[in-house]
């Protein structure tokens, strides 16, 4: 009889705490809410912030309305000013346009030319490069094609001119089969081969089949990204620059620059790609009696830069310690410089608002968590991670103590019928109403167990297309969730998908399906919810520090 009785109580004590529970998720629930996702984004993405691109201005004012509403929450702020930030330096090394040229000299005559050029890795203030050209076609040496650019020229030495992508079919299909180089990020693939050559510099010319005639041309955001330099001071002096410690110097030309350059062997680049193209014969030559000189000037500035940071604290005296951390960036990409604004809606303004609502969440429920959760709004995403990393090199909580990394990018879309093809070389993947893209969860089976059975009970599918660290597109590397899983923290990170607006001026208000987003932010506070309460830590079972040689 006592020991029914004993059973009786436990199974009631059960049920009670279940109840209790179910009931705290739905108080939270009841904080994520549609009018506060639609306002707080409306805020973020108005033209008055510029586009929100760190170290400017606007990101300063959405900083200080994110700090605004977690104090608003009640999050309690756990940084050393007690003002909810957590600052770090970013250094600008900026092209100085009006002291920088590229001068033609031949026998004839001597012109300094006034169009933009863009050296990829600047590593001093003040660059001086002058020397003989040589033609290299495309730059491409592919044994599979026996195609060689380099065959019969010598490059060492000397400052060689190549141009973008490969040798195409009218249609813009590659004639190469050794790799596709019809990609306009095709350079890359060829500059460590170009470089063992030994080459003073590389001048990289839009081809003229691409329509373009230089890269403001064809993208203005690129252009002036490669004009400046960004690091954070508290890292060291190092420059995000393509290729840095290179020796050689690598800079985007201007089609007239080069044109200018050929005239003293008589051609064009027109007639050059057309004449390779149609019999797919290299056409590469020493540029007689001509010489160029590059004269790259830089100057430096600082300023301070915030993340923004609030804790929901739990209640057991042990696990309280613990903490479980939410990340969205708040920066993007800023203007085009020509009056048109990249306001990030989706990307990543959809984030950054749902952890408002999750914060509130969580707040509401604040009683009945054994653990800690960290609301972490980062910065500096969008020009290499800066705030993450910063975070976790200067943790406000030990690391040791970080149970989880949830990291929300790009959560408010919804496929459409205009959603098709490619964007930035990179094959669509937004998804329907009902599906989820998944990174992570490779470390810890027990939080992707989790997971799978929270989106069970949302009704939502996983869908696990990019979850691959070797994936070709990179995914696993390219948000703010890698900073926390190369310290070994398990990590996972949401997102609807790259969309046909992905880093364009038309990613505004009408590209957000807020149904999509509260689901998301829902979603997100009861995984969080359940690490937050469950007993025991998780289990790491697959340490980020075990996969081998990773990016």
């Amino acid at each position: 009889m006592k020991l029914s009785q004993n059973r009786y109580f436990l199974v009631l004590f059960c049920a009670l705490l279940l109840i209790t529970q179910v009931h705290a998720q739905k108080a939270g629930l009841k904080k994520i809410d549609l009018p506060d996702l639609d306002s707080h984004l409306t805020f973020l993405i108005d033209d008055d912030l510029e586009g929100r691109a760190t170290g400017e201005p606007g990101l300063d004012k959405a900083a200080e309305y994110i700090r605004k509403q977690a104090k608003r929450i009640g999050l309690k702020a756990i940084d050393d000013n007690g003002d909810y930030y957590q600052e770090y330096t970013l250094v600008s090394k900026r092209m100085d346009t009006e002291n920088s040229s590229i001068t033609v000299i031949s026998e004839k005559e001597k012109i300094n030319l006034g169009n933009p050029f863009y050296l990829l890795n600047p590593d001093t203030l003040n660059h001086e490069i002058s020397g003989e050209v040589v033609f290299a076609g495309y730059g491409i040496y592919s044994k599979e094609d026996e195609y060689n650019d380099f065959d019969g020229i010598e490059i060492g030495g000397k400052i060689v001119m190549i141009m973008n992508r490969g040798p195409l079919d009218e249609s813009g299909k590659s004639l190469l089969e050794g790799q596709d180089w019809s990609s306009d990020r095709s350079y890359q693939f060829k500059m460590p081969g170009i470089i063992m050559r030994g080459p003073k510099a590389v001048l990289i010319v839009m081809d003229p089949k691409s329509g373009y005639n230089s890269l403001e041309e064809y993208s203005p955001r690129m252009a002036r990204y490669l004009s400046t330099s960004r690091y954070v001071k508290e890292f060291g002096q190092k420059d995000r620059s393509f290729m840095p410690n290179v020796a050689t110097k690598i800079i985007m030309i201007h089609r007239e620059v080069a044109d200018e350059i050929l005239k003293g062997g008589s051609k064009t680049l027109e007639k050059l790609q057309n004449k390779i193209d149609k019999k797919l014969k290299p056409v590469s030559f020493d540029i007689p009696e001509t010489t160029v000189e590059i004269s790259a000037n830089y100057t430096l500035d600082e300023k301070a830069v915030p993340n923004v940071v609030g804790l929901i604290e739990g209640n057991d005296p042990e696990l309280k310690k613990e903490v479980i951390i939410y990340t969205a960036h708040f920066d993007h990409v800023g203007t085009d410089g020509m009056g048109g604004v990249f306001n990030g809606a989706d990307d990543n303004a959809s984030g950054t608002v749902a952890l408002m609502e999750i914060g509130e969440a969580f707040m509401a429920e604040q009683k009945n968590l054994k653990r800690s959760v960290m609301i972490l709004w980062v910065s500096g995403e969008e020009i290499g991670l800066f705030g993450s990393k910063y975070y976790t090199e200067n943790p406000l909580i030990p690391l040791e103590q970080t149970v989880v990394n949830m990291n929300l990018d790009m959560v408010g879309s919804v496929r459409t019928e205009r959603d098709k093809g490619s964007v930035g070389g990179e094959k669509v993947s937004v998804l329907g109403m009902d599906s989820l893209s998944l990174i992570g969860g490779h470390q810890s089976s027990e939080l992707m167990d989790i997971h799978n059975q929270t989106m069970d009970k949302v009704g939502m599918f996983t869908d696990s297309t990019m979850n691959d660290p070797n994936h070709p597109y990179r995914y696993f590397y390219r948000s703010d969730h890698i900073n926390f899983a190369r310290r070994n923290i398990p990590i996972l990170f949401y997102s609807t998908g790259i969309h046909v607006d992905y880093h364009k001026i038309t990613d505004n208000y009408d590209r957000i399906n807020f149904e999509k987003l509260k689901k998301v932010s829902e979603l997100s506070y009861l995984v969080g919810y359940e690490l937050a309460t469950r007993p025991e830590r998780i289990v790491v079972d697959n340490p980020f520090s075990n996969w081998g040689r990773m990016r």
